[in-house]
Formats: C-alpha cells, structure tokens, sequence
C-alpha cells in the first residue's frame, strides 16, 4: 500500500514537470516580447531591400491633350506699317518710239519721235552714272502693289509699237549699260514694214527685256464696242505671250486714248499696269499712269532737267503702294 502511495506521487510530480515545460514554450513562441533586452539582442536583424519612396516614382505622364486652349489671343494682327507711311519714291516713266536719225524739215512728226542713236546712248550712259536703277514696267507694278522693295532711285524706259530701230538701235545701248525697258508691241502690226518680226522680239525677250501689249490695231479704244475692247485688249496680250512663250503683264493705251471702262477691262484682262501719255501725275492707279515723252529736239541737259524733276518722293494722294 505505501509503494501504490509512492509510485503515485512520483507520477504527479513528474506531470508537473511536463506541464511547466509545455506552458513555458507556449509564453516562448505567443509573447516573444515577454523575453529580456539582453536575450532579444542575440536574434540577427533582418534585412529587407531598399525600396523606393513614394517621391521616387515616375509621375504618370497624361494621356490626351488639352479639349481646350486659352482664348487670350489677338484676334487680329497688326499690319507691318500703317498705310500713310507705306510710301515709295516717285519713279518717272520715260517714253520713247523711234530711236533713228529723221530729217525734221522733210517729217516734223516723226522728228519729234525719234531720238537719234548717239542722243539715246547719252542718256542711257548718263543715267546709269547718275545711279539710276532702270526698270520694267512689271517691276514698277510689283513694287507699287508692295509685293518687293522699290529701288529708291528708279526709272523706267518704255518703248512705244514695236518698230525695227528697237532692236537693231536701241538694244545695243541697252545691253551696253546693262539697262532694262519694256517694249509694247502693237500685235497686228508685227512683220510689217519698219516694225519687228516675231525673230526680232524673240531675241529682245531672250536679252532680258519685258514685251507688253500695245493693242491689236492700234485705234482709239474708247470708241469701241465693250466686245471690241476686249479683243483690243485681252487678245492682244495673249497672242504675244503665246508666241513669246512667257505672260505679257503690262499694257499701253494706242494714243493715250483710255476711260474708265477701258481702265477696267485691261484690269480685268490680267495686266498689273497700264500706261497713258499723260506727262505728270500721280502713280496712284497703276492703270492710269502718267509717262514722260521723250522729244527728238530734247538736249542732254533738258533730258537730265527733266527726269531730276522727278525727285525720290512721295505723289500726293497716295492710296496704294510702299
């Protein structure tokens, strides 16, 4: 009975032994934090990888454009200058027919529209020594409408219905000067007797100088019909330029004869300029411009007076141009 008693008691204490130990490694592993300083410093650190910051990353980039862009801006843009100061210089229109050696007792006429070889070759010569810039009438036009600077010191020589002395006398001069002009040509009359054959003013294209239209017939046309007037005007110009081979762009009224309609069927036609025999005026209207005649009694020095009288400056009234 004591040894029942014994055995028994050993067995309680070694349930309590198993018990303890059991409870100590349960508090161990549920209250880790329960454990010493001392024994919490012996468990090594464990290392996580660097990670980048919310200020690190990439900004989304948007993914559609603006639906809306300001309205601050101007509605309309200034103009370069204002028109009262898009000025050019006054540029005399000189006006020559015949440059030939006529008899002024045997033909008065034809004397005082002729200027002799040796007298075009003085003024030729004097104008570019001057400093004169000689140019077309489609130049003029250009730089009238401001589509390109005008030289500040220009003249423009302009030859009258197309005779032969234009190329055989006035083309050497004007190559010689390395000077421009416009020759109208009077399209019924080419190939006539005294006037220059389609070879002839092939050849005056070719050496740089501008072919206008001078009319068909060279009549009054202000005493036409409005259809007649067109052909005058319109065809003239396109049958030249068809055998030339490039536009005609500027236009001369027979005899200076023109009015308002005939102003605006030559506009309408397509030219840029037309030219009058009026002597002075202002450069206003590019369809009524002035020219000075050139005389066959004109001296060098009256020749030099008259252009000089045209200093760079601007017309009065001016509407159009720079």
């Amino acid at each position: 009975m004591r040894f029942v008693i014994a055995l028994f008691i050993v067995f309680l204490l070694l349930a309590t032994i198993v018990i303890t130990s059991g409870s100590e490694s349960v508090r161990l592993l549920v209250l880790p934090s329960a454990r010493s300083a001392a024994s919490l410093a012996t468990i090594p650190a464990i290392q996580v990888p660097n990670t980048p910051t919310a200020t690190a990353l990439p900004v989304a980039l948007p993914t559609a454009l603006p639906t809306a862009f300001p309205t601050a801006f101007p509605t309309a843009f200034p103009t370069v200058l204002p028109t009262a100061t898009r000025q050019h210089p006054y540029i005399p229109i000189l006006m020559y027919h015949y440059v030939r050696v006529v008899d002024k007792a045997a033909d008065p006429f034809g004397y005082d529209l002729s200027v002799t070889p040796a007298h075009f070759a003085a003024q030729i010569k004097w104008l570019r020594r001057a400093g004169y810039d000689m140019i077309q009438m489609s130049a003029l036009a250009d730089c009238i409408r401001s589509d390109s600077p005008c030289p500040a010191h220009a003249v423009a020589i302009t030859f009258d219905d197309g005779y032969m002395d234009a190329y055989t006398n006035a083309l050497p001069v004007l190559q010689k000067y390395s000077a421009t002009a416009t020759f109208y040509i009077i399209r019924g009359f080419v190939g006539r007797k005294a006037y220059m054959g389609w070879d002839e003013i092939r050849s005056l294209r070719s050496a740089g100088m501008e072919i206008g239209a001078h009319s068909i017939s060279h009549v009054d046309l202000t005493r036409l019909s409005y259809d007649k007037a067109v052909e005058q005007i319109a065809h003239s110009g396109a049958e030249i330029a068809a055998q030339i081979g490039v536009p005609v762009w500027s236009f001369c009224y027979p005899s200076g004869r023109f009015n308002a309609t005939i102003a605006k069927i030559t506009r309408d036609a397509g030219y840029t300029s037309a030219t009058t025999t009026i002597q002075d005026g202002p450069q206003d209207d590019l369809f009524t411009l002035p020219r000075v005649r050139v005389h066959g009694n004109m001296t060098q020095a009256k020749f030099q007076a008259t252009v000089e009288a045209y200093p760079p400056r601007p017309p009065a009234n001016r509407v159009n141009g720079f």
